[in-house]
C-alpha cells in the first residue's frame, strides 16, 4: 500500500535533528522536503515550492521559531507549523501558539507527531474548502445581477454587494454604517416593517414587496425587494437576507404603457388600428364617439363602413398609393356616421411595419374637423382681442388702421386716431386692488363703446391705455364735438365693491395725412397730444402738433434716464426748515427730493414724480429718500447740533406696501436714528382708502415711537369718526389754503376750522406754503403751531441747513 505524500518545509540548523526528523517521517509518508536554517532560504523556498507542512527548530543561530513562524504569515501560505524543539520552555511555547503556531512538541518525545501532523493536515484542508466555499459565495454575492445584504435583528446591515452600492448610490461603508430602512422611501416604510415583522414572527417564511428607496443623489428607485430569515444552528433567528431586484425601468415601462393605454382612452381624436388587411382591431371611445359605432360594431368590419359615398375611387386609390409609397397620408375626407349623418374630419393614416419590411398594420387617427374649425377662431379671436375687456387688441387696431389709410389715400378722406389714457388709474390700481382696476376697465370699455359708432373701431392697447379708429371723418373739426362725446361717456362714478370711484380721460388726437402717413407715427403722434392733455389738467382732449412729438421723445428720454438715476448718485435732497410759530426756533426739516441730471440739469419733482409713478419706480425713490434723510438727521445729531424732526412723505404706493414696517425700522437701525426723530406725512387719501388697515398700520407705526402727520389735510376726504382713531400727532394745512388766506374768506375759515379741529382732537398744526407776514400774522393769531414756506427760508442743501442749526438762532424775520 503506497504512502501518501507530504511535502514538508523542515527549519533545523541541526543537519543530524534533520536526518532523526526525516527518517521518523519516512516511516509514514513517501516525503518530499527541504531543510533551511536561515530567514532567506525559508523565503526562497516558500517562493520557490508548494508545501503541506512547515517543521520548525525553535532556537537556531541567529534564527528562530517566531521569526519563522512570521515569515510563513506574511507568504499568506495556509500552512501548518508545528515547533519540533529539543528544549522550549512551556511559556515560549505558549507564546508560540499565541502567535499563531499550530502545535509545539519535543525532538525527545516524536510520538505525537504524526497524530499531529494528521490533525493539522485535516484543518488545514477544512480552511481550504471553506476558503473556496466563501470565495465562489463571495463571488456569487458581489457579481450577482441583483442587490444582495445581509441585514442584523437590529436592522443595520451586515454586508452588502457592489449591485447594492448602485442601486442606492451609497458606497458599501456608508451602507455599513446605516439602518436598513433609512434609505426606504418614506411612504413605504410601514409595509417594509410589517413584511419584516411577519417573517421574524414566523408567519411567512419570506416576503416580497415593491418599494420604493431613495438612493444617495435623492433620487427616487424601484425596488422588488425580497427577505427571508437565516436561523442559528439552535433554530434562532440569526440575520435576514435581503435579495433587492431594480425595477425602476420595469416600472416605468408599465406605467408607460398604462399612460399610453389612458391616452388611447381620454384622447379626443378617434384612433382605429387595423390588421394588414385592413381589418379593425382596435378601437377608442372617442371613435365610437365621432362615427356612434361601439368597438364591438367595428371591430373585425372594414373602415369602408364609414364611406359617405361623397369621395370618389379615385381619391381613395390616390390615398391609399401614397401609404404605400411613404407610408403615411393625411387630408381632409367625408365620412358617414351610424346614424347616417355625412360629416368632414381630417384624417391621419400611418403604417407599421414589421421585421421583413412589410406593412403589418395601419393607424387612423380621426379629429372631427368642426370641433377643430372651432377652435381655431377660437384662437383667432383670443390673438386679436383683448382678454379682459374683449376689445380689438393693438395688433388688430393696427391691421385696420392700416387698411383705412390705404383706403382714405385712394378716396381722399381724412382718418383719425384717438388715444385715450385713464387719469390717476395707477392709483386706484394701487389703493384698492387690481381686482377693482379690472373691473373699472370693462366699464370704461363699455362707456366709450356706446358712443362709438359702427364703423369704427374700439381698441384696448394694454393697461388702462385705449384707442378709437374714426374710419370716415369729413371734417377735423368734427373730432372735437366726438371727442367731447367721449370724456363725457367716460367721466362720472363707477360704484365698484362698495367703492365710489370717479373715473376721467385724457384724450389725444392725430388726423390723417395731416399728423402722420402710417399707423406707428399716428398712434405715437396720438399718444404724444394726449400726454399733453394730462398736462393740461387731465379730463381734456388735444389735438397732435409737432412741438408735442419733441416734448413727447423727451418724456421716453427722460424715463430712461430715470431708471438709472439712483445707480447713478443722480438723486439728491434738501431740507426746508419747519419753525416753531411762537418760539421762531427751526423745529424740523421736510425732506424734499431732487434730481441733478447731466443734459437736464436740476429736474423739480413735479416734471419726474409723474414718470416715475408711470413707471414703477415709486417705491425704490421712496425708500432712498426714506433712508437719505434719517442719515443725514443721525449726522447732525452726531455734531452736537440741535435735535429736530425729519418730515418724510409717504407716497400712497409707499403706504400700501406690506413690509413697509419692517423696511423703516432697517433704516432706523442703520442710521441710528432715534424713532421719534422721524415724522412720517401721509395723505388722507393714503389712509382712508381702508380705513380700518389703515389704523392698524399706523398703530405699528406709533409704537415704534415715530411721529405721524396727515399731509395736505383739507383737500381729501375724511371721516371725523376715524380721524379720532388715527395715532397721529400733526395735521398739514395744504399751501393751498394758505396761499390766499389774505384774499379768501372762504380759506381762511376753513384753515382757523382745521386748527380748531385739530387742537381739540389734542394734535398740533403745521401750515405750508407761508410766504407772507400777514400769512404769518393770521396763523400765529389763529394758534397755528408750526410754519413752513419760503417766508422763512426756501429748501436747501445739507451743507446750508447745518449753518443754519449751527447759527441756533431764531429766524429773523420771526422776530419782534
Amino acid at each position: 500500500m503506497s504512502k501518501p505524500v507530504l511535502r514538508t518545509l523542515i527549519i533545523e540548523d541541526s543537519e543530524d535533528d534533520a536526518f532523526l526528523l526525516v527518517r521518523f517521517l519516512q516511516q509514514t509518508y513517501e516525503l518530499k522536503h527541504i531543510r533551511v536554517d536561515s530567514a532567506d532560504g525559508l523565503k526562497k523556498a516558500l517562493q520557490d515550492g508548494e508545501w503541506d507542512l512547515v517543521l520548525s527548530d525553535h532556537a537556531m543561530p541567529g534564527f528562530d521559531s517566531f521569526s519563522a513562524l512570521k515569515i510563513v504569515q506574511q507568504s499568506r501560505h495556509d500552512l501548518p507549523f508545528i515547533i519540533v524543539s529539543g528544549a522550549i520552555g512551556e511559556d515560549l511555547a505558549v507564546a508560540a501558539i499565541k502567535a499563531g503556531a499550530h502545535d509545539y512538541l519535543l525532538k525527545s518525545n516524536l510520538k505525537r507527531l504524526i497524530p499531529a501532523i494528521e490533525r493539522e493536515l485535516q484543518a488545514a484542508e477544512a480552511r481550504r474548502l471553506q476558503f473556496q466555499t466563501e470565495q465562489r459565495f463571495r463571488a456569487t454575492f458581489e457579481q450577482a445581477a441583483v442587490g444582495i445584504a445581509h441585514v442584523g435583528l437590529d436592522g443595520r446591515w451586515l454586508r452588502v454587494n457592489h449591485k447594492l452600492c448602485v442601486i442606492s448610490g451609497y458606497s458599501e461603508d456608508e451602507l455599513l454604517a446605516r439602518d436598513h430602512s433609512s434609505i426606504t422611501y418614506p411612504n413605504d416604510l410601514n409595509e417594509e416593517l410589517a413584511s419584516i415583522k411577519q417573517i421574524l414572527t414566523g408567519e411567512v417564511p419570506s416576503s416580497t414587496k415593491e418599494i420604493r428607496y431613495v438612493r444617495k443623489d435623492g433620487s427616487l428607485v424601484w425596488v422588488n425587494l425580497t427577505w427571508s430569515l437565516t436561523r442559528t444552528s439552535m433554530g434562532e433567528p440569526d440575520y435576514i437576507i435581503e435579495v433587492i431586484e431594480d425595477i425602476t425601468e420595469r416600472k416605468e415601462a408599465t406605467e408607460r404603457l398604462r399612460l399610453f393605454a389612458r391616452i388611447f382612452d381620454t384622447i379626443n381624436e378617434g384612433v382605429v388600428v387595423t390588421d394588414a388587411s385592413n381589418h379593425i382591431l382596435f378601437v377608442n371611445p372617442a371613435f365610437s364617439e365621432i362615427t356612434g359605432y361601439s368597438p364591438a360594431e367595428a371591430i373585425g368590419k372594414d373602415p369602408n363602413m364609414l364611406h359617405s359615398g361623397l369621395m370618389d375611387q379615385i381619391f381613395y386609390d390616390k390615398m391609399w398609393q401614397s401609404i404605400r409609397k411613404t407610408g403615411r397620408w393625411q387630408g381632409e375626407i367625408s365620412d358617414r356616421r351610424k346614424n347616417g349623418e355625412s360629416y368632414v374630419e381630417w384624417l391621419s393614416i400611418s403604417a407599421l411595419k414589421d421585421k421583413q419590411g412589410e406593412h403589418s398594420h395601419y393607424i387612423a387617427v380621426i379629429s372631427d374637423i368642426s370641433e377643430r374649425k372651432a377652435a381655431e377662431e377660437r384662437m383667432v379671436y383670443i390673438a386679436q382681442h383683448d382678454f379682459l375687456t374683449g376689445l380689438p387688441n393693438r395688433m388688430v387696431l393696427h391691421d385696420r388702421l392700416t387698411q383705412a389709410i390705404a383706403h382714405a389715400e385712394r378716396e381722399q378722406r381724412k382718418v383719425a386716431v384717438m388715444f385715450l389714457d385713464l387719469d390717476r388709474f395707477k392709483v386706484i390700481n394701487d389703493t384698492l386692488g387690481h381686482l377693482v382696476g379690472d373691473k373699472l376697465l370693462k366699464i370704461v370699455a363699455d362707456r366709450i363703446s356706446s358712443v362709438a359708432r359702427i364703423t369704427d373701431t374700439v381698441s384696448r392697447l394694454g393697461g388702462d391705455e385705449f384707442a378709437v379708429l374714426l374710419t370716415y371723418v369729413d371734417h377735423a373739426d368734427d373730432l372735437g364735438a366726438i371727442a367731447l362725446k367721449i370724456l363725457k361717456c367716460v367721466s362720472g362714478p363707477c360704484v365698484i365693491d362698495g367703492n365710489e370711484i370717479e373715473v376721467t380721460t385724457s384724450v389725444g388726437i392725430s388726423v390723417f395725412p395731416e399728423d402722420g402717413n402710417d399707423s406707428e407715427s399716428l398712434l405715437a403722434h396720438a399718444d404724444a397730444a394726449m400726454y399733453q392733455a394730462k398736462l393740461n389738467g387731465r379730463n381734456n382732449y388735444q389735438f397732435f402738433t409737432h412741438d408735442m412729438n419733441r416734448r413727447s421723445l423727451e418724456r421716453m428720454s427722460m424715463k430712461n434716464k430715470l431708471s438709472h438715476a439712483l445707480e447713478r448718485d443722480e438723486l439728491y435732497l434738501l431740507y426746508q426748515p419747519q419753525v416753531d410759530l411762537q418760539s421762531g426756533h427751526v423745529v424740523g426739516a421736510e425732506a424734499l427730493v431732487r434730481w441733478d441730471h447731466p443734459m437736464y440739469q436740476n429736474v423739480l419733482p413735479s416734471q419726474f414724480i409723474p414718470i416715475a409713478e408711470e413707471n414703477g419706480l415709486i417705491p425704490q425713490i421712496g425708500e432712498w429718500v426714506l433712508r437719505e434723510a434719517c442719515r443725514q438727521n443721525q449726522v447732525w445729531r452726531m455734531q452736537g447740533l440741535k435735535e429736530i424732526t425729519m418730515a418724510v412723505n409717504l407716497s400712497t404706493i409707499q403706504f400700501r406696501q406690506k413690509n413697509l414696517g419692517e423696511t423703516i425700522k432697517l433704516i432706523l437701525r442703520e442710521s441710528g436714528l432715534p424713532p421719534s426723530g422721524l415724522e412720517l406725512e401721509i395723505t388722507e387719501g393714503s389712509v382712508m382708502h381702508d380705513a380700518e388697515a389703515a389704523i392698524l398700520l399706523l398703530e405699528d407705526m406709533k409704537s415704534m415711537g415715530l411721529k405721524l402727520s396727515v399731509d395736505d389735510f383739507g383737500t381729501g376726504y375724511s371721516s371725523l369718526s376715524y380721524l379720532k382713531r388715527f395715532p397721529i400727532d400733526k395735521f398739514k394745512i395744504d399751501q393751498s389754503f394758505v396761499h390766499d388766506l389774505a384774499t379768501d374768506r372762504d380759506s381762511a375759515v376753513i384753515v382757523s376750522a382745521i386748527i380748531t379741529l385739530a387742537h381739540g382732537l389734542h394734535l398740533k398744526v403745521i401750515a405750508e406754503g407761508v410766504e407772507t407776514a400777514e400769512q404769518v400774522a393770521f396763523l400765529k393769531k389763529q394758534g397755528c403751531d408750526e410754519v413752513q414756506g419760503y417766508y422763512f427760508g426756501k429748501p436747501m442743501s445739507a451743507e446750508q441747513f447745518t449753518l443754519l442749526l449751527v447759527s441756533g438762532k431764531e429766524l429773523p424775520r420771526l422776530q419782534g
